[in-house]
């Protein structure tokens, strides 16, 4: 999978929205992107996003 940024468009639990921030470390989930999908906000790993090709 490409570097994931923040502005990128993915695809979370079949909803489109855009990384926002930088990614976070979490002791037991990982790194953690913030994904926002209209206005709310979710905490994804990276095995739960797929990416858009643009």
């Amino acid at each position: 999978m490409d570097k994931i940024k923040n502005g990128d468009p993915v695809i979370y639990k079949e909803q489109q929205g855009t990384i926002y921030g930088k990614p976070r470390e979490s002791k037991y989930r990982g790194t953690l992107y913030t994904v926002k999908v209209g206005d709310d906000y979710f905490k994804a790993t990276p095995s739960e996003l797929k990416t858009l090709k643009v």
